[in-house]
């Protein structure tokens, strides 16, 4: 039987490096916003003509699309951002699916997915076990804003709309706090992989 893990956590808290360590150790992992990414970078043109459709055709630049015009307008616009988030969990589902679809095949013991949006979306009932990244948000804000020079209004928005960390360690498995430095976090990491891979 294929055990099914999944990754969670806030903007900022950590999932890549985890995720990042998942990959260096050999293991299956799927990446949603790695998924994301490939739609935004090589759009359809099923999505295009979607975008366009729920009024986000201005974020079109030929075959490109700019997302911070739709980042702009969709945390204004409840209505559409629930539109978009709906066409992408779906394409995202689907790619999902697939790979699991091959790893229960391939009799992979273990397999990871590393999804943002795990408890907002309600996908905590599909997985054996879940693993939460917690950070507080002044620590969460620095990173992004040395990473993704992400600006404080942003990011609160972002926040404002995901679930809370109270929620995440209630329904958690595992909870890993990454308030320190990388090597305490790494460290961490590799022990719950050691804990849940022998």
């Amino acid at each position: 039987m294929t055990l099914l893990v999944a990754i969670t956590g806030g903007i900022g808290s950590g999932k890549s490096t985890f995720s990042n360590e998942v990959k260096k150790r050999g293991f299956k992992l799927l990446d949603s916003d790695q998924e994301v990414s490939k739609l935004y970078k090589k759009p359809s043109k099923n999505f295009l003509d979607f975008l366009r459709s729920i009024k986000l055709g201005n974020s079109i630049d030929g075959k490109k699309i700019n997302k911070k015009v739709i980042f702009e307008k969709i945390f204004d616009d409840s209505k559409t951002r629930e539109k978009l988030e709906k066409y992408i969990h779906k394409t995202v589902r689907e790619s999902r699916e697939k790979f699991l679809k091959k790893e229960k095949r391939n009799k992979t013991k273990v397999v990871f997915m590393d999804i943002p949006l795990l408890f907002e979306n309600k996908l905590n009932k599909n997985f054996d076990l879940i693993i939460s990244i917690i950070s507080s948000k002044k620590i969460r804000l620095k990173r992004l804003k040395k990473s993704k020079n992400i600006k404080t209004k942003t990011f609160n928005k972002i926040t404002k709309i995901q679930t809370s960390d109270i929620e995440r360690k209630k329904n958690s498995d595992i909870v890993i706090l990454n308030n320190y430095n990388m090597n305490n976090y790494l460290n961490k990491i590799n022990q719950v992989l050691d804990l849940i891979t022998t």
